[in-house]
């Protein structure tokens, strides 16, 4: 079922559980300066790790100074194992700004120009307008190549690593359209990053990992950094591993896809210190120069005028405060991380988790902010999907419907309602075959999330696996409205319309 398999694949965002006492973290530094803030960001983490959210490694400093540092959690799905501030993690999505950073140098030594065609340094590409600043803003149309492998993989057509030069060869070889003319609208593309990290390859001469290891890692002090690779994978030591919860509380691994290597847009294992190292190094002119981390902090402009908040591997947006905010996150497989600055605040906040929380590392970043600016922050309550689990074989469908409504209507709500732990339950009700339930708990998600495209998905996916074509199609009408320049929504709509 194709509905169960996209919920399953899905990276499911742990929300919380209530405990009855704080778990004190395994490593945790609070200076002197600033005490009442510091104890105050220092209790937060550790009372969202008493819950089951915050497990991970944590850095937040202003102005130089160490608000806090901590290790709370597990490093694997054992449970045995504690996390120290030393452990490195994937930091996924994360890894874009090492890739715009390692252009921008070579911009500088003249060695390539920002405005050129990506095909004059893969002449083999067969998209000849797309240039070097669409790929760095996600304004060049590329099309995604992470699908077209993942059907040739499971069609048996390729047994090979995935890795940059394979991704290319997928892209000459098939030659898919691009989604769009270049420049004329954003779509948030892995598949650029890969092209970036091959032409850092070809213009410096070497492999891109030894690039940014010579360049940045070794120069900025950056000792526990690195790019994953097959022959250095077993290296990574000390190391978090990722891994899942179910709505049962069962833990399961869930790291690394085997021989699958995506260097560029994510691969890069670091430390939150290390990481603070690199945004002490950007901001001060050490890792590019000034101009460029000016540059790579403008946002894009595309052919109409119009401005979209990301630069070079940054996203550029507003705090929950209204502050300007240079930002980006990474989510791959059980590793969720976040590098957030606030410039003109001085702060600094690094998190790396490991247990398939989506949305955590940003709800922290906000309190974060909120307690370093003596604003109250939201309350931590638990995840209504783990009592729901817990009584969805006693309900109907219509009872499911009325219970999740009590509590989403209930003053003061006794519950947090993050989407992807209630997919992870619906994917539970799917595969027990009670779909009429698993509709429930979705169209509801749907209805509590109208702007989220992954809630919108699942419920329209659900609708077709059940023979309700017209809502699935519904579904998608709504996906489109929020995302109208996206060709992949309308191509599964029209494809929809023709069934």
């Amino acid at each position: 079922m194709d509905a169960l398999r996209k919920l399953a694949q899905r990276m499911p965002r742990l929300a919380v559980v209530a405990l009855s006492c704080a778990v004190l973290p395994v490593f945790a530094r609070v200076p002197d300066a600033g005490p009442a803030r510091s104890v105050e960001v220092a209790r937060y983490f550790e009372n969202c790790h008493a819950v089951r959210v915050c497990n991970g490694s944590f850095l937040v400093t202003q102005h130089g100074k160490v608000v806090y540092q901590g290790a709370l959690g597990e490093a694997d799905a054992s449970a045995q194992v504690p996390l120290t501030v030393e452990d490195a993690f994937d930091i996924g999505s994360v890894s874009k700004q090492f890739a715009a950073a390692a252009v921008l140098r070579l911009a500088k030594r003249g060695q390539l120009a920002l405005d050129d065609p990506a095909a004059k340094y893969l002449p083999q590409l067969p998209y000849a307008d797309i240039t070097l600043r669409q790929l760095l803003t996600h304004t060049s149309g590329v099309p995604d190549v992470f699908p077209l492998y993942t059907q040739l993989l499971k069609r048996g057509e390729v047994t090979t690593a995935m890795r940059g030069d394979e991704a290319v060869a997928l892209l000459v070889q098939h030659k898919a359209p691009p989604l769009f003319a270049p420049g004329s609208a954003f779509e948030y593309s892995n598949t650029g990053y890969i092209l970036l990290a091959q032409i850092v390859g070809r213009v410096s001469g070497m492999e891109y990992a030894e690039y940014l290891q010579r360049e940045f890692f070794k120069p900025l002090g950056m000792m526990h950094t690195r790019v994953r690779l097959p022959d250095n994978d077993a290296l990574i030591q000390p190391r978090a591993w990722g891994f899942i919860v179910r709505p049962d509380g069962s833990r399961k691994p869930f790291d690394q896809i085997p021989n699958f290597y995506p260097v560029g847009p994510g691969g890069i294992y670091s430390t939150t210190h290390d990481l603070q190292l690199w945004a002490d190094a950007l901001q001060q002119g050490r890792a590019i120069s000034k101009a460029n981390w000016a540059l790579a902090t403008t946002p894009a402009t595309l052919s109409d005028g119009s401005k979209v908040p990301y630069g070079f591997g940054f996203k550029l947006v507003d705090s929950a405060l209204g502050r300007r905010m240079v930002t980006h996150g990474g989510d791959w497989r059980g590793f969720k991380s976040d590098l957030t600055l606030l410039p003109e605040q001085g702060i600094q906040i690094v998190m790396l988790t490991n247990n398939a929380q989506d949305d955590s590392v940003e709800a922290a970043r906000d309190a974060v902010e909120a307690i370093l600016a003596g604003k109250p922050r939201p309350m931590l309550r638990m995840s209504v999907h783990w009592d729901l689990y817990k009584q969805a074989d006693g309900l109907d469908a219509a009872q499911i419907t009325r219970w999740l409504d009590q509590q989403w209507k209930a003053v003061p709500q006794r519950y947090d309602f993050p989407g992807q732990p209630l997919e992870q339950v619906a994917g539970e009700l799917l595969k027990r075959k009670a779909a009429d339930k698993a509709v429930a708990v979705l169209a509801f998600n749907a209805r509590i999330h109208p702007s989220s495209l992954d809630a919108l998905d699942s419920l329209a996916d659900v609708y077709r696996e059940t023979g309700n074509r017209q809502a699935a199609i519904e579904q998608l009408q709504k996906m489109i409205a929020l995302k109208p320049e996206s060709r992949r929504l309308r191509q599964r709509l029209a494809q929809l319309q023709g069934e």
